[in-house]
């Protein structure tokens, strides 16, 4: 399998103004060869590829040779393919029929802080990790200084150093992760996703969110206006976004540890888990959509599902998605389908059998449900194999 290791790195200030020079250069690089795409389509119909803008390369070495100087040759192409990838994702939208196929657009400065070696395996590929536990990295004087907080597996086949606030991080994006298998429990859980509580099982286990967002809204409020009172380019601006970076940062990371450490222990604690498969991206696109979509940003499902997926794979446990159509609807015990639901109602009361169960608990049964068939179907296709007409099997 494939994972991304994350480490904390401690450049000197040498180190951190190249680093900067460099972040810079390739959003110059970036924003110019968009720039030369649009212009070429507008003027001559053409569009400028990948490979055209590569063999540019060279002759914008010389023109920048301080610049480029400090900047391995490969991190200049992926720059590039970063731009050409851009495209491509634009043109499959606008192929999907997407209502908002998202155009590329200039990067500004907050929005370009990484630079990729994409051949790097810490032996050669422009960083290279040496015997003391140190990076050199191509370009910076000296060696760079990591809290190697981890080991990482498998092989390394690319690298990233990345700007985050005021901090810096080296990505390490490795194939061929050995598994780490955990005992078996025998014991299977069905989860309903909610915002109320951020998780529902279906023997009622509730878990509360710790809503990381909602509880700092009046601190980045507060924040975002003493942004907005300082004057463009000052230092005491560069403080203000400073301080605000540092609060979006803590609510990440709360939310983070709280999605990886739930997710851990039920991949810990059970074999097969029964999730919903939700469409995130659509709820926070459609419109008139009863539910605050910062609610649910704030309870990051999709990160959570794909924390989940990532993990039982690694442990050799199982993931089974179900439809969540009708789920909160329906009767867990007679299957009567209740139309007029609303979000209000946090009690399930059917009038076809006087079932009465806390919505989220009735959800998570009926996942349960669509889980346990869907699973059993998918068992007897394995042990029974699909026969021709003549009836000998294949």
């Amino acid at each position: 399998m494939k994972l991304s290791y994350k480490y904390r790195i401690y450049p000197n200030q040498q180190q951190i103004k190249i680093l900067e020079e460099n972040f810079e250069f390739c959003r110059f690089l970036y924003n110019s060869a968009l720039e030369e795409r649009i212009s070429s389509y507008k003027k001559l119909g053409i569009s400028q590829s990948y490979e055209d803008q590569c063999k540019q390369l060279p002759d914008i070495k010389k023109c920048f040779p301080v610049e480029s100087k400090t900047i391995y040759s490969q991190t200049l192409q992926h720059t590039l393919k970063r731009l050409d990838l851009a495209y491509s994702s634009f043109f499959r939208r606008i192929k999907a029929g997407a209502t908002k196929a998202g155009f590329p657009r200039f990067k500004s400065k907050d929005r370009f802080r990484s630079i990729l070696f994409p051949q790097s395996d810490l032996t050669k590929g422009g960083v290279y990790l040496l015997e003391n536990k140190k990076l050199k990295v191509f370009g910076l004087p000296g060696e760079v200084k990591v809290k190697w907080h981890r080991p990482w597996k498998g092989r390394c086949k690319q690298v990233s150093i990345v700007k985050s606030s005021d901090k810096y991080l080296v990505i390490l994006s490795c194939d061929d992760v050995p598994l780490d298998l955990l005992p078996k429990t025998n014991k299977e859980v069905a989860i309903d996703l909610g915002l109320n509580n951020f998780m529902t099982t279906d023997d009622g286990t509730k878990f509360r969110h710790p809503k990381p967002y909602k509880t700092a809204k009046e601190k980045l409020k507060f924040l975002n206006q003493k942004l907005a009172l300082k004057k463009k380019g000052s230092n005491n601006r560069l403080k203000a976004k400073k301080a605000l970076a540092k609060a979006y940062e803590k609510i990440t990371n709360i939310r983070d540890n709280y999605l990886h450490n739930t997710s851990k222990q039920l991949v810990k604690d059970y074999d097969k888990i029964i999730i919903e498969n939700l469409n995130v991206k659509s709820m926070l696109e459609s419109k008139g959509f009863i539910v605050q979509k910062s609610n649910i940003q704030d309870a990051s499902w999709a990160r959570f599902a794909s924390q989940l997926k990532y993990k039982a794979e690694k442990a050799g446990k199982l993931i089974i998605e179900v439809d969540p159509k009708n789920t909160s609807k329906t009767c867990s015990k007679c299957l009567n389908l209740k139309d007029n639901l609303t979000l209000q109602d946090r009690i399930y009361q059917c009038k076809a059998c006087g079932f009465e169960l806390d919505r989220d608990h009735n959800a998570a049964l009926n996942i349960r449900r669509l889980g346990t068939s869907l699973a059993s179907n998918l068992n007897n296709l394995i042990q029974k194999p699909p026969t021709l007409c003549g009836g000998n099997s294949l």
